[in-house]
């Protein structure tokens, strides 16, 4: 538990101890003037004794007086005892009350101030505290948290209902566990969840303690790091492969070049070899094409910025298809916003991802379909851009397959 340091502990014994001592020098102080004056009536009252001129009523009211005056003195010692004791009781207990708001305090805003969303909830489910940051990760904030059992709160099949119910009911808790976190109008997250026994001032069970940090964009930042390693290799060996298989390519089509011309010149090509030397001077462009593809993906050329017409980028690319979506009996349409501004960028790399993507369309689409391209202007965060869509009638991408969807190489295709 918090505890005030010793200086400031120290520092609040001072006050009441001084005043006390104060307080009881004073009752000492009038309780020896009380006590002097009952010796000097004492020895007077010895001294009217003696004479016997004294009227016996004034000595019984000297008497009288005097025994007043002892009542008078313990009754000052006993106001001066209670006082003081009733002064350090509350200055103590003013103290104490000080020192339990400072550490309330205290934990109030070392649990406000901490990074990790906490929520505690007691053994009858009810829960108790939130802090801000849990507020931000579950969506959900203090009004709707605090007094009501979680299960009204969570519903059920939420994943903090499950793992809620886990710690108290069955105390099997979490550690550091990743989960997937949708509440009602949000966009789903991913939410690193621990639990804990919470414990009292005895140290027996009071509740649990959950501890919630949204990490979606940081498993995603990880994602990226992953992915930028294995481009990384995947650089150097497609640079290698390219290097290694260009030489014996480019021998391969040299002599095919001139076996064809040495047959030509005997006259010994007949039709058939002729056929059969294309077939392979065909794949040698291929297979040379395929190694540029490589070498463009280990080293890859600067970017030539310019203005592009999308309009005519997307004209150009419906034309460009059109034979292939008739052979697929595959309806190809184009829908462009009017008055689009042009954009800066690479017109080659734009066009050559959107040809990807529509054959990509098309192989999703075996039976036929409609393949349609889109484009339109929007604003966000001050600045205008270009949105353009494909969208086909296809099968779809399965959820398996959405992670993966940019990484190099990776298909779902039997060939490749």
């Amino acid at each position: 538990m918090f505890r005030p340091s010793p200086e400031t502990a120290r520092f609040r014994r001072i006050p009441y101890r001084l005043i006390a001592s104060v307080l009881l020098i004073l009752g000492l102080v009038v309780s020896v003037i009380l006590l002097v004056s009952l010796e000097q009536e004492r020895l007077l009252l010895q001294g009217f004794s003696q004479d016997r001129t004294v009227p016996a009523e004034l000595f019984s009211a000297l008497w009288q007086s005097r025994r007043d005056l002892i009542v008078i003195t313990l009754l000052v010692f006993l106001v001066s005892a209670i006082g003081i004791a009733a002064i350090i009781t509350f200055v103590h207990y003013d103290s104490t009350k000080r020192t339990l708001e400072e550490v309330k305090g205290l934990a109030r805003n070392i649990l406000q101030s901490i990074p990790t969303g906490v929520l505690t909830v007691n053994r009858s489910g009810v829960i108790t505290a939130v802090n801000p940051t849990a507020e931000q990760v579950l969506k959900r904030s203090a009004a709707d948290l605090l007094g009501h059992r979680y299960e009204t709160v969570f519903p059920n099949g939420e994943t903090i209902r499950e793992v809620l119910d886990g710690a108290l009911r069955a105390h099997r808790h979490v550690s550091q566990k990743d989960l997937p976190y949708e509440s009602a109008g949000h966009v789903p997250r991913t939410i690193r969840v621990s639990t804990a026994e919470l414990t009292g001032d005895e140290r027996e069970p009071a509740g649990v303690i959950l501890q919630a940090q949204d990490v979606t964009e940081w498993l995603a930042l990880e994602q990226r790091v992953r992915v930028a390693d294995k481009l990384a290799s995947l650089h150097t060996l497609s640079s290698g492969v390219a290097h290694e298989l260009r030489n014996p390519l480019s021998a391969v089509d040299l002599n095919l070049h001139l076996l064809e011309e040495e047959l030509k010149e005997t006259g010994a090509l007949t039709e058939h070899q002729e056929r059969y030397l294309r077939v392979l001077n065909a794949e040698c462009r291929r297979l040379s094409l395929i190694l540029d593809n490589f070498m463009k993906f280990a080293r890859p050329g600067s970017v030539g910025l310019h203005e592009v017409n999308v309009r005519g980028l997307i004209e150009h690319i419906v034309a460009l298809m059109q034979y292939e979506a008739e052979e697929r009996r595959v309806r190809i349409e184009q829908d462009v916003e009017d008055s689009l501004p042009s954009l800066l960028g690479d017109e080659t790399a734009i066009s050559q991802v959107l040809v990807n993507v529509v054959v990509n369309a098309f192989q999703a689409m075996p039976e036929g379909g409609v393949c349609r391209l889109a484009a339109h202007a929007c604003e966000s965060e001050g600045r205008r851009w270009v949105v353009m869509t494909v969208r086909d009638t296809g099968v779809g991408i399965k959820t398996e397959d959405l992670p993966r969807l940019f990484e190099p190489f990776y298909t779902t295709k039997s060939s490749g």
